[in-house]
Parts: C-alpha cells; sequence; structure tokens
C-alpha cells in the first residue's frame, strides 16, 4: 500500500475543524477570547486614540466601529487571511473570519471603500468606487452558532471583559450598546490611568477609614513596561483584591509577576525592621493580608508557566520586579516615616 500524503487544510479549515484548539471555551468566554486576541492586534495597529464601539443587535450579532487605527496595517492583515497565507501573527482576525455565519467589514478609508463580505467558508473583496469622507472600519458580525452551540451574548459578562481590557490600555476608549432587548443600554470605558483606577474604584467601594499605605508604581524598563498598584487598609466588608495581568491575561495563578511584588515588599520591611531593631512576623501569607493589589506587565515574548495562561513563569522578570518594587518602597518610606511606621506595626511581634 503507497504511503499517502497528509491531507492539507487552510488556516480557515483547520480552525473550523478544531475550534476550541484557538479559542478555548465554546461558549461565552470563547467569544471574550476571540475578542481579546483582535483587539490586541489592534492595538498594534492603532495610531493614536484608538476607539472601539460595539453594538450587539441580538444574542449572535454584533456591530464594530474602529476608529484610531492604521488602515495599511490592518489591510494587510486582511488580505493576507483572504489569500489563505499564515494565520499566526493574525489569530484575532482570522477567527473571526473562519468562525461566522456571516460577516461584512468595509474600510472607509477616505476618499475610498474597501468592502469584504463572506461567511464561514469563503470571503470576498469588492474594491468599492463609492466616495466615502468616513476614516473608520465597520465589521458586521454573526456568530456562528453551528459551533457556539446554544450561545446568547451576554451584555453583563462581555461588558466585564471590554472593562478589564480598558483598564489593561489606557489609551483605548470602548464604547458599548445594548441593542439587543428593549431597555437600551450604553457603557462608556475609559480610564487614562489604567489598572490605578480599578484599584481606586474598587477601594471607593470597600475601604473603611483611612488607608495605612497606598502607592503606584510605573515602571518602564525598556523591555518591559509595569504598572503595580497596592494599598494596605480597613476593609468592610473583609474583601481584599489581588490581581496580576501579563499583558491583557489575568494570570489567576500569579507567578512571576505577583511573586516579585511580594517579595519587594517582603524585603522593603525587613530592611527597615532590621534598620529599627525591630522584631517581627512576615511571610507570604502574611504580608497579603489585607493586602489590595493590582499589578500588570506588558512587553513581548511573555513566558507562562503550563499549557495554559494563568501563570506567568519568568524567574529574570520576577527579579526584576523584586528589586523596581524594594527601591520604589524603599524610598518612598524614607519620606514618609508614618506611613512606615503604620506599616512595620503589622508585623511586629
Amino acid at each position: 500500500m503507497e504511503n499517502q500524503e497528509p491531507q492539507q487544510f487552510t488556516w480557515r479549515e483547520h480552525i473550523r475543524m478544531r475550534p476550541a484548539m484557538y479559542v478555548g471555551i465554546l461558549g461565552i468566554p470563547g467569544i471574550t477570547h476571540t475578542l481579546e486576541h483582535f483587539f490586541e492586534e489592534l492595538m498594534n495597529d492603532s495610531t493614536s486614540n484608538p476607539i472601539i464601539e460595539i453594538e450587539f443587535i441580538n444574542t449572535l450579532r454584533f456591530k464594530l466601529k474602529l476608529t484610531g487605527i492604521d488602515f495599511a496595517k490592518f489591510k494587510t492583515r486582511l488580505n493576507a487571511l483572504h489569500l489563505n497565507l499564515q494565520t499566526n501573527e493574525y489569530l484575532g482576525l482570522g477567527v473571526l473570519l473562519a468562525l461566522n455565519s456571516t460577516i461584512l467589514i468595509i474600510i472607509n478609508d477616505c476618499p475610498n471603500a474597501t468592502i469584504l463580505q463572506g461567511n464561514k467558508s469563503y470571503t470576498e473583496i469588492i474594491p468599492s468606487t463609492k466616495s466615502t469622507e468616513e476614516r473608520n472600519i465597520i465589521i458586521d458580525y454573526t456568530i456562528d452558532d453551528g459551533i457556539f452551540k446554544n450561545i446568547e451574548l451576554d451584555y453583563e459578562i462581555i461588558n466585564n471583559f471590554l472593562q478589564q481590557f480598558a483598564f489593561l490600555n489606557p489609551c483605548l476608549k470602548i464604547i458599548s450598546t445594548d441593542k439587543s432587548t428593549g431597555e437600551l443600554q450604553r457603557n462608556i470605558f475609559f480610564y487614562p490611568t489604567g489598572i490605578f483606577k480599578q484599584l481606586d474604584i474598587h477601594l471607593l467601594k470597600q475601604l473603611y477609614g483611612v488607608p495605612l499605605l497606598r502607592y503606584y508604581i510605573e515602571k518602564d524598563t525598556g523591555i518591559y513596561f509595569y504598572k503595580i498598584g497596592l494599598c494596605y487598609g480597613n476593609l468592610w466588608p473583609e474583601k481584599t483584591l489581588i490581581k496580576s495581568f501579563a499583558g491583557n491575561t489575568e494570570t489567576h495563578l500569579g507567578g512571576s509577576l505577583l511573586d516579585g511584588v511580594l517579595a519587594g515588599l517582603i524585603e522593603t520591611i525587613k530592611y527597615f525592621a532590621k534598620k529599627e531593631n525591630a522584631e517581627i512576623n512576615i511571610s507570604k501569607k502574611i504580608v497579603t493580608d489585607g493586602l489590595n493589589l493590582i499589578a500588570s506587565v506588558k512587553g513581548e515574548n511573555l513566558a507562562f508557566a503550563g499549557s495554559t495562561k494563568i501563570k506567568l513563569g519568568m524567574p529574570k522578570l520576577r527579579n526584576e520586579v523584586k528589586k523596581i518594587v524594594f527601591e520604589e518602597m524603599t524610598a518612598y518610606f524614607e519620606v514618609n516615616p508614618t506611613v512606615k511606621e503604620n506599616v512595620l506595626d503589622k508585623f511586629r511581634k
């Protein structure tokens, strides 16, 4: 029997054959995962002050209006996918083009427009001769309910994702509108201070009394960009918040970034305890008691432990974060001795 050549599939066919490999759970998490990848690509293609407007038409259909995007880069991605070239760099857009019932993309690049229309099995690009004064990209998208079975877009759940994405991308404005029910809803997510605003909102809801410590660290090392917001406070009810993000993905099990922040705090507290001959009890568990923390790192080649993106596994990054936190907190405590004493009191024997 002759050896048969392995069957070759286009990227579109492969995504449709194994959608879970690309989007994870074939439900709302899969939709948000797809949007996350696509939005990340848009941020790479953004010019200045990008805006994403998303409008939910019904439980399967939504529209996107994109402004502040580099049209030339977007067209390059779209043409490459249309010609069945590799999708590695364009996974978000590739999944959108593969896992739909119908899709219409209009690139309004004044004075002309480019139109792509199609469905799950094909796409067609139509140059338009119609003149336009708009400069935006319109995407009209209907989810393939043959793959995402029994799915209904939940506005509140997707809004939580949209808000978190806006927290992590301070230059981005997201406007969401729900027209899928009789009650029109509209939300605007725009946070120039990013995750620092996220922590502020949490503390505003929970804080009872004056915080012992509230400090924000922003550091660009040239390779990675860190934002670390932390607060020790008396909460009522006692509901502390500890979150860490690598890129736009929450690392639910923490890993290098979170470990580095906590190690830097521990080293700082030990340094001042030794300096003042104070006897303290301190450990990772003790230092997180009453701590509210949101930390994010952005940069290329972020590596995760295991096959899922729930834990950052980068020892060098951990050491860099530890050093940054120690230097920042030491300098802060030196000029804020009352805050330092209040924090040290938490750990005295």
